[in-house]
């Protein structure tokens, strides 16, 4: 796996979710909100799970800091959906960045990844894909609840992204 790999399936998630997020928008703020039964409770707190993961663990276990002190986004913290959408470009940045400084020493090296039943090792490659797949299980989630509510979810082929997208 090469950093280059990496962004590229990045982009392709950070597009989708934006995707996502816009067509959220159709169902207004609160109901955005509504406690749905999903894995987070709400379409909105799913997001920001997958805001506090992508970001908790690229910019702090990938770097060798505690999980612990990543973020952890309250609905209370956004005012809306413009909001939202500024911090879910902040984090693609900061990805964007993390992924473009990435060397194939830096994808090697191995962490030391705490947690509430004990410390596992983990590749800084390992931890990325983890992520990754975490973050996708969780649009695909959202998707699923916004054609519940009868709105078309965006789908974004991944054939058809990589062909378009790929340098």
């Amino acid at each position: 796996m090469h950093a280059s790999e990496l962004q590229v399936w990045y982009e392709y998630l950070h597009d989708s979710r934006s995707q996502l997020l816009r067509a959220s928008e159709t169902l207004g703020w609160a109901e955005f909100g509504r406690d749905r039964g999903a894995s987070w409770g709400s379409m909105l707190a799913v997001f920001l799970h997958v805001l506090d993961d992508e970001e908790g663990w690229l910019q702090y276990a990938a770097r060798g800091r505690s999980l612990r002190e990543g973020p952890d986004r309250k609905a209370s913290g956004y005012s809306g959906f413009p909001a939202l959408a500024a911090d879910e470009g902040r984090v693609a940045a900061a990805t964007r960045r993390f992924l473009e400084s990435l060397t194939p020493q830096d994808l090697a090296r191995e962490l030391e990844i705490s947690h509430g039943t004990g410390t596992d090792r983990r590749t800084v490659g390992k931890v990325v894909m983890h992520a990754f797949v975490d973050e996708l299980a969780h649009l695909g989630e959202l998707g699923g609840l916004l054609w519940q509510q009868g709105i078309e979810a965006p789908f974004i082929d991944w054939l058809d992204y990589h062909e378009t997208h790929a340098h």
